[in-house]
């Protein structure tokens, strides 16, 4: 996908717009809107948070609205350990074999997105349509300690301890993706079918694994 080219005065203005993903930064709007950039659309908090090197990959971190977005989009990644790379198992485009995921916006008309940059709004922040970078070299990869943002300086100063605290915190959600998926398919069977149809093998697998699946495991159920 074609991606947003920097403007020589980048974030140079601010206005009002809708609340991010993160719900930590819509804490004193009374309004129900957040500082934003005119230009990226991008979260003020979430840029600050970025040039900080702050990393979150915790449900309870996301606004309420957002967060059944959240498991969905995370049931569809294979999630490995910190310094691989972790693949999209969800829908891709049948022309440009690039990732998507269903996530509306509110600057433009564009529904769906490249996987890795939702998994940048999901972890990094709310950049809005800041260009982005996959350091490993697969433009697929939804690993945040593999994409960078452009026009927007990352501060790895603690990396070891941001390592840690991924694996930990991937462990984690690969427990509540699990969960979110077995209550999907016990409490709201259409919705699951849905969730089914972007990738039926995978997700019968996440919902047969006791833990996160191995290449080897998915390398095996393909030739069966």
């Amino acid at each position: 996908m074609s991606q947003w080219a920097l403007p020589p005065k980048l974030h140079s203005t601010t206005e009002g717009g809708p609340i991010c993903f993160h719900c930590d930064h819509s804490i004193g709007s009374k309004d129900g809107l957040i500082p934003r950039y005119t230009d990226s659309h991008a979260c003020v908090r979430c840029i600050s948070s970025l040039t900080e090197g702050r990393l979150a990959l915790d449900v309870h971190k996301i606004e309420k609205k957002y967060r059944r977005r959240f498991l969905e989009f995370w049931s569809f990644v294979e999630i490995r350990g910190p310094e691989e790379c972790w693949p999209w198992r969800g829908k891709y485009h049948s022309r440009s074999n690039s990732s998507y995921f269903a996530m509306p916006r509110h600057w433009g008309s564009g529904r769906q997105y490249s996987a890795p940059r939702c998994a940048v709004w999901f972890t990094w922040g709310d950049i809005g349509r800041l260009p982005i970078k996959a350091v490993c070299g697969d433009n697929n990869c939804c690993n945040p300690l593999h994409l960078r943002v452009k026009g927007v300086p990352h501060f790895f100063h603690n990396r070891h301890l941001q390592t840690v605290d991924l694996e930990f915190s991937s462990n984690k959600l690969t427990h509540e993706t699990q969960l979110f998926l077995e209550t999907t398919h016990d409490k709201d069977p259409k919705r699951f079918k849905k969730i089914q149809a972007a990738n039926r093998m995978w997700i019968d697998f996440r919902l047969a694994a006791d833990g996160p699946l191995s290449p080897s495991i998915i390398k095996e159920k393909n030739k069966n």
